[in-house]
């Protein structure tokens, strides 16, 4: 016995340090090791670039909406989307008619906070706009984000969608 020599209510008060003590040791190794197995890493390795050339991408922005460009898709009026592979189709507009003058169309989908499921899809050139298929493999609420490439410069639009 550790505590022998000690009067027994200061004895129990001690192994109950001694257990809050072990488990708090055993607790924090535990978190450790749960930070570790699940680490992320931060959302874009290359935040620090796309800090500098925020302000430039937001001055594109405003420039090709002043212009008249919009991005439309017949995601736009589904307002679930089922689960597997589904297919998208984006026409960019200006003033209201449909324009070929992107030279390319991504589609980005994201989780909230999370790296784990972004991904990121290449849309195939049609005669009208692109069109791809996305597969759709988990429920929830998803971030889109389509980037259309108008002359070098950047035009995106973002959105959610559901998929049930």
């Amino acid at each position: 016995m550790m505590f022998k020599e000690l009067h027994p209510s200061l004895r129990n008060a001690m192994y109950v340090v001694l257990f809050s003590f072990t488990a708090l040791v055993a607790a924090t190794f535990y978190t450790i090791r749960l930070t570790y197995k699940n680490f992320e890493p931060v959302m874009d390795k290359n935040y620090y670039e796309i800090g500098l050339n925020y302000e430039k991408a937001i001055e594109n922005q405003k420039e090709l909406l002043k212009q008249g460009y919009l991005i439309k898709t017949n995601w736009d009026s589904q307002t679930l989307l089922p689960m597997g592979e589904s297919e998208i189709s984006v026409q960019l507009e200006k003033d209201g008619a449909v324009t070929n003058s992107a030279k390319s169309m991504t589609v980005y989908l994201e989780r909230n906070a999370t790296t784990k499921n972004t991904a990121q899809f290449q849309l195939k050139p049609t005669t009208n706009g692109f069109a791809g298929k996305i597969p759709l493999l988990e429920k929830g609420t998803w971030n889109l984000r389509l980037v259309a490439d108008i002359g070098g410069k950047s035009f995106e639009r973002e959105g959610k969608i559901s998929v049930k």
